[in-house]
């Protein structure tokens, strides 16, 4: 899972404008640029974007009104900063200028451009606490994760697998 939360004024974008950042978003980490920057590919489904508009009246920064706000809020707990960066034999550092320079061209016309006030944030949450339809889901570069991305959908996996999960929830 990556998820991704827009906290938005109302009509900041619209709903072809909002499928265009989805889309840009779940290629951050399921496409060429994914295994090319940061050594993976995740099943798209795993990607979660959701936008929540938010009226001017309930919107505060700082204890003051803001109608031009946009609070972007991303869980990461499929991959970790540290993960990515062994798998490509660089720093930490560079796996997160890459990651924002990525993020932040395409999120310039939406929102830059138009002269938003934009806050970002990513955290990295524990692999061991995530579920896919009850499932612990499949271990990074396992062959039930490589099923589960040509599939586009979770699907039970064998002991083997399963136990490969356990191992890496463990060694954690």
């Amino acid at each position: 899972m990556p998820l991704w939360q827009f906290l938005i004024p109302e009509n900041a974008c619209t709903a072809e404008e909002k499928a265009e950042l989805a889309e840009k978003i779940t290629n951050i980490y399921s496409s060429d640029f994914s295994r090319e920057n940061f050594g993976f590919e995740l099943p798209k489904f795993y990607t979660s974007v959701v936008f929540h508009e938010i009226k001017e009246e309930n919107y505060y920064v700082g204890g003051v009104p803001r109608k031009n706000f946009v609070q972007i809020e991303v869980v990461h707990i499929a991959r970790s900063n540290e993960g990515a960066a062994a798998s490509q034999g660089t720093t930490v550092e560079e796996i997160l200028r890459r990651y924002y320079e990525n993020i932040n061209g395409f999120l310039k016309p939406y929102f830059f451009d138009r002269g938003y006030e934009v806050e970002f944030h990513a955290e990295n949450a524990p692999f061991e606490n995530w579920r896919i339809d009850g499932m612990t889901p499949p271990p990074p570069n396992s062959a039930a994760e490589a099923r589960w991305y040509k599939e586009n959908r979770s699907s039970p996996y064998d002991a083997v697998d399963a136990d490969e999960a356990e191992r890496l929830i463990a060694s954690r």
